[in-house]
C-alpha cells in the first residue's frame, strides 16, 4: 500500500515523495525486507529508523548514509 501511494504521489506532484519507514524492517521477514529495500533503493529519498542494523543487508549499509542518536546528540555512524 505505502509504495503503491508513493507512485500516486508522485504522478501527482511531478517528483518522488521523502519516504519514512519508522522500524519497519522489524515486522517483515528477511524476504520481504530485501523486496522492500530493493523497491525503494534509488527512487526514493528515505529516512528509515531502526535498532538493530543487522538486519539490514551488508551492502545496502554501505550505500548508505547512517546517523546515530544518543543521548539527543546525532552524529555519523561508521562502524557496521
Amino acid at each position: 500500500m505505502k509504495l503503491a501511494e508513493l507512485q500516486l504521489i508522485e504522478q501527482v506532484v511531478q517528483e518522488p515523495p521523502l519516504l519514512l519507514l519508522d522500524d519497519v524492517l522489524a515486522e517483515l521477514d528477511l524476504h520481504r525486507q530485501n523486496q522492500l529495500l530493493e523497491a525503494i533503493t534509488d527512487r526514493f529519498q528515505t529516512l528509515i529508523t531502526t535498532t538493530h542494523l543487522g538486519c539490514f543487508d551488508g551492502q545496502w549499509l554501505q550505500d548508505t548514509q547512517i546517523l546515530s542518536v544518543q543521548s539527543g546528540k546525532i552524529s555519523y555512524f561508521f562502524d557496521f
